[in-house]
């Protein structure tokens, strides 16, 4: 099984194989996927996380990496990622992020100064929430809504 069949959206921009790999893992592990999202008043609060070894690599691989990108304003634009990612990477220089390893996934604590900033951020943590509930069910839904 090859991700360019089986998913092709997945891929961006200047998306590498491993990133695909790690984005291919967690929607098709999606069940095996512990998330809490909390809202704060300046950002989000998110841990996730899987008792699945394997899992627990692909989301701290790809959270990492998303990290790195939101720090240096490279978006991957990847086919299926929601508007509300784009317009984030948009203010990539209002964003203040912190990450920490768990023992079975991450924590990324992201907060703004920016009202607008603080609301895309709680926007897309929960796009993200129901990605990890439903998979590629969301994707797809959030994709039929926007092209209307």
């Amino acid at each position: 099984m090859h991700d360019e069949v089986n998913m092709p959206g997945l891929h961006g921009k200047d998306t590498t194989p491993e990133e695909v790999s790690d984005l291919h893992t967690i929607f098709q592990q999606h069940p095996k996927i512990e998330r809490t999202v909390s809202n704060l008043p300046n950002g989000i609060t998110t841990f996730t996380g899987s008792e699945i070894a394997k899992v627990q690599d692909a989301i701290v691989s790809h959270v990492s990496m998303m990290v790195t990108r939101l720090a240096a304003g490279r978006n991957p634009e990847v086919i299926i990622q929601s508007p509300t990612l784009d317009a984030l990477f948009n203010f990539y220089d209002e964003i203040e992020t912190e990450i920490e390893r768990t023992s079975d996934g991450v924590k990324v604590v992201q907060t703004s100064e920016n009202a607008e900033v603080v609301r895309l951020l709680q926007a897309h943590a929960a796009e993200v929430s129901d990605m990890s509930a439903r998979g590629m069910v969301a994707v797809h839904e959030r994709m039929a809504r926007t092209e209307n």
